[in-house]
């Protein structure tokens, strides 16, 4: 029989408070490897309802890439099957409410 194949995706969050701290926020989820990066954002925007408007980045702090800033602006193209944009980086997806919000913005071209 067909097994659809999967790539297991660690997801995490901000805290909004000090006792946000006190257990972890993260989560693991087998997603199909045909997703797309907005497919993927959508599912996982289900389990952090309250980080609608954080920036959203993949990776690690030191190879990472920018998915959306925290105005909902898209920096990749968003029909990228996950199994390409995970190509380079870690399985690993965060929704920033603070140091990625700068570091992840969409630059305007000035007229």
């Amino acid at each position: 029989m067909f097994r659809q194949k999967t790539i297991t995706v660690e997801t995490d969050r901000d805290s909004v408070c000090a006792g946000d701290d006190m257990t972890r926020h993260n989560k693991f989820l087998d997603i199909p490897e045909n997703y797309s990066v907005k497919k993927l954002v959508k599912t996982l925007s289900k389990h952090y309802p309250i980080a609608s408007n954080w920036a959203i980045w993949a990776g690690s702090y030191e190879n990472h890439k920018c998915i959306r800033d925290r105005y909902g602006n898209w920096l990749i193209d968003e029909k990228t099957s996950i199994k390409t944009f995970f190509q380079d980086i870690e399985t690993f997806v965060f929704f920033d409410k603070e140091s990625f919000g700068t570091k992840c913005t969409k630059e305007i071209a000035s007229s």
